[in-house]
Order: structure tokens, then sequence, then C-alpha cells
């Protein structure tokens, strides 16, 4: 009986010696400028929920209210670095901003991803581990590309771009991947009327609308509008008040939202470019519970320029339905 007691004690003594263990995990938080109610990032917090699930770690991602308050945002940073976390996955939107929390962090031991939007020099830039996103400007370069290709060879090209937060680094380089196309295609065409015009667009989708269908109601010639963002599909309702139909202005923006595949179904949308969120909110906490658990390195990944099209809808919505897409 001595004997059934003292092993039970010690089954006890390992158990609990073990909970403690199992209790003792990794603490990551993710940081984003936006607000919670961005659509696109519901797919980013899918994919960062499935990794911390899998890799058994606590996770919190934080979002910035008000909307787009970088400096709300730098606060929640500053505090995260302070409080002292197993690893950091954050969004730099602005070169200089971060750079002293960042390296601050780092210079403690604790890893940095930037995902979705990094420095616009990367490393160079900013002491950050690695990034996991799109190339930005290259995908705006591929965006403008397909949708010029959608506008008839006689016809006339007069391009509006929306910038939909100027000085951000992601929308400066999505458009200006824009306007290197155009500028392009215009040396390689002279004898077509190619021109472009950059505003404003805002990243607010009411804004975004009431600004397109405004430019368009002065400028009847344009035909082309491509949007740093998924906003300008928010157009669609005014524009069919104006009269404007299907293939008149043709339309390209980013990523797969519920408005962006609704006026590409109802052909206001011509085309738009998938940065595969699922990836930037999976793949930095699979490396920082690597670099954890194993002491790796981070590592850069290009998550895409996937481009879907109307053609794509039927494939893309099973995998919006699963919340990776």
């Amino acid at each position: 009986m001595k004997r059934s007691l003292a092993i039970l004690a010690l089954g006890v003594a390992c158990l609990t010696a073990g909970s403690a263990v199992a209790q003792e995990k990794p603490k990551f938080v993710y940081l984003t400028q936006t607000g919670i109610d961005n659509s696109f990032w519901q797919s980013i917090k899918k994919g960062m929920d499935d990794a911390c699930a899998q890799f058994e770690a606590e996770c919190q991602l934080i979002f910035t209210t008000p909307n787009g308050d970088l400096q709300k945002h730098l606060q929640n940073l500053d505090t995260v670095v302070e409080q002292g976390v197993d690893g950091i996955v954050t969004v730099i939107v602005n070169d200089d901003l971060y750079d002293e929390t960042i390296k601050k962090a780092v210079d403690k031991g604790i890893p940095v991803i930037t995902a979705n939007v990094d420095d616009s020099q990367g490393a160079a830039g900013n002491a950050r581990n690695a990034f996991v996103g799109q190339d930005l400007f290259e995908a705006g370069y591929v965006l403008m590309k397909g949708l010029y290709a959608k506008i008839p060879s006689d016809q006339p090209v007069h391009a509006l771009l929306g910038l939909s937060r100027p000085g951000e680094s992601w929308a400066e380089a999505r458009i200006g991947g824009a306007k290197k196309f155009l500028d392009e295609v215009k040396a390689a065409e002279p004898n077509r009327q190619i021109s472009y015009e950059v505003i404003d667009s805002s990243n607010d989708i009411s804004v975004t609308a009431s600004r397109i269908c405004q430019y368009v109601q002065g400028k009847p010639e344009t035909n082309a509008y491509v949007d740093a963002g998924f906003w300008g599909a928010g157009a669609g309702e005014c524009l069919r008040d104006l009269g404007i139909k299907p293939g008149q202005l043709h339309m390209a923006t980013f990523d797969l939202v519920p408005v962006v595949l609704d006026e590409m179904k109802k052909g206001y949308v011509d085309i738009t470019i998938d940065q595969q969120p699922y990836y930037q909110g999976y793949l930095p906490i699979l490396q920082l519970a690597m670099m954890k658990k194993f002491g790796l390195s981070a590592f850069d990944v290009n998550t895409g320029k996937a481009v879907v099209e109307p053609k794509d809808l039927e494939q893309v919505e099973k995998f919006m339905s699963m919340g990776v897409r």
C-alpha cells in the first residue's frame, strides 16, 4: 500500500510538473494600424489564430482605434515592447516612425517580424528581423498592366489613380508601380493618347466612392481607375446612378473582400489582386514559434500577387467562405 501511494504521489507530481510546463506558452503579439472593422484583416487573423493553435502559443491581435492613427499604433507597440513578449509582428507604414521602438525590441531580445507592409528600404531601413508580405510596387505594376489590357486598343486612355493614404508606404508603392507601367507604355506607344492623374482617394469607402464619381463627372473621358486598396469598389453604386455602364470605366483594386466581389459580378471591377493575407497571419507566427523553440532565424516571404478576374470567382468564393482568402 505504501509503495502504491508513493507511486501515485510521484505520478501526481509529474502530472503537476507537466501541467506547469504546458502552461508556459510563448506569447506573441500582432499589431496593425487599421481598425477592427477592416474586413481584409479577418483573413490575417484567421491565419494567425490557426498558427497559434498549431504551435500552442498565446497570441493577441491589436487593432488601432481610431482607424489609421499611427501615433496610437506606435503607442501600442511601445507598450508591448515595455511589457515584454516572446515575439512581435507589426506593420511599418511610415519609414521613420517605428525605427526607435523596433530597435529597442530587437536589442531586448524580442524578435520583430513585419507583415503586410514593410519599411520601403527593407532591412536597410529598419532593424526588424524579416518581412512577410507582398512586393507592393510590383503588385501595383502588375495590376495596372492587367487593367490596361482590358481597354480596347483603339481607345485613348485616361486613368485615375487612387492614393488611399498619401504618405503611407504601402499606398505610395502600389500607385508608384501603376505609374511606372503607364509611363513605360506612353513611351512605347507614342501614337496612343495616354494620360493619368493621382488623387487622394481616402480609405473610407463612402468618401472614396464620392471622390471617384465627382472626378468622373468632371472628366468623363476617364476610362480606367486603379485603387491602392479595395475602397474604390464602393464607387459602383454612384457610377450606376450616373448612368455609367459596365466597361465604360475599367476598375482595378486590391484584395478579396465582399464589396470587390459584388462589384466584379456586376461588371464594375475588372480585376483585383489577392496578396494572400492568410499567409501574412500564419507565416510570421510560424517563424516566431520556430525561433523560440529551435533558435532558427527569420526569413522574408513574398506572399504574392494572385490576379483574380470574374472567371475565377467561383473558386475564390469557396475559399473565402473558409476564411483563408
